[in-house]
C-alpha cells in the first residue's frame, strides 16, 4: 500500500548551500570579533586619556610651585607640526602623571605633551594671571617589552587645553 503523502526531504544541493552559508557567516563573525575588541580597548584607553587633565594640572602646579614664570619658560611654543612638547608619561590606568624618566618603561602607556600658545589671547605673559597650554595625549607610548617608543603615527591621540592660574 502506497502512502498518499510522500515526505520530501532536502536535496543534497540544498544541504550543501545551507552548510556553506552557515560556515561563511561564522567566519565573518569570528573576523569581526578581533576588530571589535580592538575598538573596545581603544575606546577604554580614550576614556582613560580624557581623565588626565586633572592629574596634569596637579603635576604642573606642583612643578610651578610659586613660580609660574619658571615653568612657562620650560614649555615650548606651539608650532606646526606639533613636536617636542614638554613631556610626561602616565600608566595605563591613567591614575597619575610622572616625568618621562621616573617610572619604568613598562608603566609608560600614555605620553602627554604640552605647548604654550604663541598668539593672543592665550599667549603667556608674566603680567597675566594664567598659563594656557595645548595638550596632546597619545597612546600606546611604550608597549610591554619594547625598547623604543611607538612611532607617533601609530598611536591614537586626543588633544585638549589646560589653564593654570597663579
Amino acid at each position: 500500500m502506497k502512502s498518499r503523502h510522500q515526505r520530501r526531504g532536502f536535496s543534497l544541493i540544498e544541504v550543501i548551500i545551507a552548510v556553506g552559508l552557515f560556515a561563511s557567516s561564522v567566519a565573518v563573525v569570528l573576523g569581526l570579533i578581533a576588530a571589535l575588541s580592538r575598538q573596545g580597548a581603544d575606546a577604554g584607553a580614550s576614556l582613560a586619556a580624557q581623565r588626565l587633565p586633572d592629574a596634569l594640572k596637579v603635576e604642573l602646579s606642583r612643578l610651578a610651585g610659586a613660580d609660574l614664570d619658571n615653568l612657562a619658560g620650560q614649555i615650548p611654543l606651539m608650532s606646526a607640526p606639533l613636536a617636542d612638547g614638554f613631556g610626561f608619561v602616565a600608566p595605563r590606568d591613567a591614575s597619575r602623571i610622572d616625568s618621562v624618566v621616573a617610572p619604568p618603561a613598562a608603566e609608560q602607556y600614555y605620553y602627554v605633551e604640552c605647548w604654550k600658545f604663541p598668539d593672543e589671547p592665550l599667549r603667556f605673559d608674566s603680567q597675566k594671571a594664567f598659563l594656557a597650554l595645548q595638550v596632546r595625549v597619545s597612546w600606546p607610548y611604550r608597549l610591554p617589552g619594547a625598547t623604543a617608543a611607538t612611532n607617533l603615527a601609530d598611536r591614537s591621540q586626543v588633544t585638549f587645553t589646560v589653564a593654570l592660574n597663579r
